[in-house]
């Protein structure tokens, strides 16, 4: 079942009750009340596998949060043209980067804010688990499960039984961190798209959300939500550990998929992940499809939902026409 982006209306609000964590983490926290007013505000499209309305399967089923040792001090770069969440501890040795949907493209631009909207160019996460300070929210929820349709007042277990991390500091009043939305009925929480799918919240793979979560909770957390590439002092990209096709690259090792290789262009620039080819290409789950283009290279095919139609490869890929090498399809592309 698919549900549009004006029908799928999330609740990300909802009037909080003292209970014991699901999962593993223990401890009185936030969990969403399933009887209590929502206030409402758009998700985008929504993906189910259920075969009927009402079959929920695993939705309704708070997932584990596992047990680990928080972050000293934990800090969040989300890139919106990377499609990426950096979390690092400014004390410690952790760091990892995971992939991301952010908000849909509308007007030329994402529905996720950047934080340089924001007093002093940063969102927070809260340092309060239990504090609600306007109206019908909480700011941790280890297990977030309803959403309810404003226009037919159906409800739907969209969230999962996920944490939802909200995000403090104008304008995210109604936004925040949370799971894949996509197939939420499924065992583990459901499935991510990479790519331009929410109405402003970042979405997350289910495991990586619990993750997160179990770091962070009750931390305040400073949230830098950036339009360009994250990148390193050296000038490296910051991307997750498994590259696929069109990621930015510099050699071969990088695209470390079966058959990956590093497409350099003679002028010196970024390079890209790709594969040689002769008619297909392989493609991967949350990933844009991908096309065999007339030079024999696999590059990705351009998408609204998951590339911005090429724009967030901005100065490296470029959106194209191209012809497979046996003439056989023609697709436009995000090529070199």
């Amino acid at each position: 079942m698919k549900v549009s982006a004006s029908a799928a209306r999330a609740f990300l609000g909802a009037i909080v009750i003292f209970a014991p964590a699901c999962g593993s983490s223990g401890g009185a926290e936030n969990v969403e009340s399933s009887d209590e007013p929502q206030s409402e505000l758009g998700i985008g499209d929504v993906e189910s596998s259920s075969a009927a309305a009402t079959s929920y399967k695993y939705a309704t089923s708070c997932k584990s949060i596992p047990t680990l040792t928080k972050l000293k001090s934990p800090s969040i770069t989300v890139s919106l043209d990377g499609l990426t969440l950096h979390l690092k501890d400014l004390k410690g040795t952790y760091d990892k980067v995971f992939k991301v949907g952010v908000g849909a493209i509308e007007g030329g631009k994402s529905k996720t804010p950047v934080s340089s909207s924001a007093s002093g160019g940063t969102f927070y996460t809260s340092s309060s688990t239990t504090t609600v300070t306007d109206s019908q929210w909480g700011y941790w929820y280890p297990c977030r499960i309803w959403w309810t349709d404003p226009d037919s007042g159906e409800r739907s277990p969209v969230f999962a039984g996920l944490p939802f991390i909200r995000l403090t500091g104008a304008p995210t009043t109604g936004y925040g961190l949370h799971g894949p939305i996509d197939n939420y009925d499924s065992v583990n929480g459901g499935a991510l798209r990479r790519g331009y799918v929410s109405h402003g919240c970042i979405r997350m793979e289910a495991t990586d959300i619990v993750e997160v979560y179990a770091l962070i909770s009750g931390i305040k957390t400073p949230v830098k939500v950036q339009q360009d590439v994250e990148r390193l002092a050296d000038g490296t990209a910051v991307d997750v550990a498994a590259k696929w096709i069109g990621a930015e690259c510099v050699r071969d090792a990088d695209c470390n998929y079966t058959s990956g290789k590093c497409y350099l262009p003679a002028d010196g620039s970024a390079g890209t992940c790709t594969q040689t080819c002769t008619s297909t290409c392989p493609d991967t789950a949350g990933e844009a499809p991908t096309f065999c283009s007339s030079a024999g290279r696999c590059v990705p095919q351009s998408s609204t939902t998951y590339n911005d139609s090429c724009r967030r490869y901005r100065g490296r890929l470029d959106y194209a026409s191209t012809t497979r090498p046996d003439k056989s399809k023609t697709a436009a592309v995000c090529q070199p």
